[in-house]
C-alpha cells in the first residue's frame, strides 16, 4: 500500500486543488515531511466555515436579543 501525498491529503481535508502547498510565501519550497505536517496541523476548510457561520448566527441572534430587551 503506498502512502497517500501531500496534495491528496490537502484534498482528504478540503482544501482546493489551488491551495498552495509546496512553498511559503518567501518562496522557500516545503518538503513532504513539512507539507505533511503542516497538513496535519491544519483546520479543515470547510470545517472552519462551519464554525464561522455558527458563530456569526449566534451572534446575530445574541445582538436582536439585547436589542429587543
Amino acid at each position: 500500500m503506498r502512502m497517500l501525498t501531500p496534495r491528496e491529503l490537502y484534498r482528504c481535508q478540503g482544501f482546493p486543488d489551488t491551495y498552495r502547498i509546496e512553498h511559503g510565501a518567501n518562496g522557500e519550497r516545503f518538503t513532504k515531511t513539512a507539507q505533511i505536517r503542516m497538513v496535519g496541523n491544519s483546520v479543515s476548510p470547510p470545517v472552519a466555515k462551519a464554525i464561522v457561520e455558527v458563530n456569526v448566527s449566534v451572534g446575530r441572534s445574541g445582538l436582536e436579543n439585547q436589542a429587543a430587551s
